[in-house]
């Protein structure tokens, strides 16, 4: 009866961190593949959105700093649209880190940045306000991931296999 006590509380305390906002202190993103791949009638239902699907990879390099690098496919509405990139795969490297308790990527150069707002073995949440993607000969990037720029938007990805962000090129 005690181990399955035991079990129990061990099971609910496990399925009470899931979905859990990230708790204070130091806090960096969590290792590991995210993927979100938006369904025709959810582009239909969001008009401003820019993103078709997105893969994001965090490691840990072997010096301990904590780096991700974004794929995304752009769909082709929105600000994107207007710009000629709708359709087209972008890619961003970015540095992370616990900033103040909260988990942060940014891309160098000013290119932007993005918190997270929720992490858990299931995936994460990240929030940004500007956040450039695709290589050009300047700093930053040549497309912004916010709809509106300056206004919030979030992304929520799925954890998936390692091995899907491998694949990405």
């Amino acid at each position: 009866m005690r181990d399955r006590v035991i079990r129990i509380c061990g099971v609910l305390a496990a399925v009470g961190l899931l979905g859990s906002p990230v708790p204070g202190g130091a806090e960096e993103p969590m290792e590991g593949c995210y993927l979100r791949d938006y369904s025709a009638a959810h582009l239909a239902r969001n008009p401003a959105q820019v993103v078709d699907r997105i893969a994001l990879r965090v490691l840990r390099q072997e010096g301990g700093d904590m780096i991700a690098r974004i794929w995304v496919d752009l769909a082709d509405q929105g600000h994107v649209a207007a710009s000629g990139h709708g359709g087209q795969r972008m890619t961003q490297f970015l540095i992370c880190w616990d900033n103040e308790g909260t988990p942060f990527c940014a891309v160098e150069c000013d290119g932007g940045s993005f918190e997270v707002r929720r992490q858990d073995v299931g995936g994460m949440v990240f929030e940004t306000r500007y956040l450039m993607v695709g290589e050009t000969d300047a700093c930053g990037g040549a497309v912004d991931l916010a709809e509106q720029p300056g206004q919030a938007v979030s992304y929520r990805l799925d954890r998936v296999e390692d091995a899907i962000c491998r694949g990405e090129r």
